[in-house]
């Protein structure tokens, strides 16, 4: 009769299991750790007076244009929002709605929450524009914190890398919208 090497295979792969369920319990355990909260802040510099920029920026003919929503859009609006105003986020390929609502506007400073969907937590997003020689430095800084269970923390961990894109998409067309603009 012949040794099967079944017993030492079999072994092998309850020690690998065993290890695997450790490294995850590892993780699991890891997140408890971990912040939910985030903090994303990108920037770019404007070729346009900061008057120009200030005054447009939240202008219905431009903020639906240049604010990037992933598989969504703002919907259109006339005029300038005002402090308290809000603005529906609509998506493609569903019936929910979400709402930008500005809190707070200066020549420098402009505050506003983002709620994506119903029931989504609410992002504070923070854009201040300073002049730098000819130009203006648009600087977007966003806070807020992740109720995803336990894959909170992880995607916070990750938040600006996920999130970080389309905030430069969104910057970019700003860019090109207040340059034009300039013109």
């Amino acid at each position: 009769m012949t040794q099967s090497s079944h017993p030492a295979a079999l072994y092998q792969l309850r020690k690998v299991t065993r290890i695997i369920a450790l490294a995850i319990l590892g993780l699991v355990f890891l997140g408890f750790f971990l912040p939910s909260d985030y903090r994303i802040e990108r920037s770019v510099k404007v070729n346009a007076p900061l008057d120009l920029v200030s005054q447009n920026i939240f202008n219905g003919d431009y903020l639906p244009e240049w604010m990037f929503i992933q598989k969504g859009r703002l919907n259109v609006f006339s005029g300038e929002l005002s402090v308290g105003q809000s603005v529906a986020i609509s998506y493609d390929e569903s019936d929910a709605q979400g709402q930008l609502t500005l809190t707070g506007l200066s020549n420098s400073n402009i505050r506003f929450d983002v709620q994506p969907k119903e029931g989504v937590n609410i992002v504070t997003n923070n854009i201040s524009l300073s002049s730098v020689g000819d130009e203006v430095l648009v600087t977007w800084a966003i806070q807020g914190q992740l109720d995803a269970g336990l894959l909170g923390p992880y995607l916070a961990f990750f938040a600006n890398d996920i999130a970080g894109k389309n905030f430069e998409i969104s910057l970019d067309r700003l860019k090109a919208q207040m340059e034009q603009l300039d013109r």
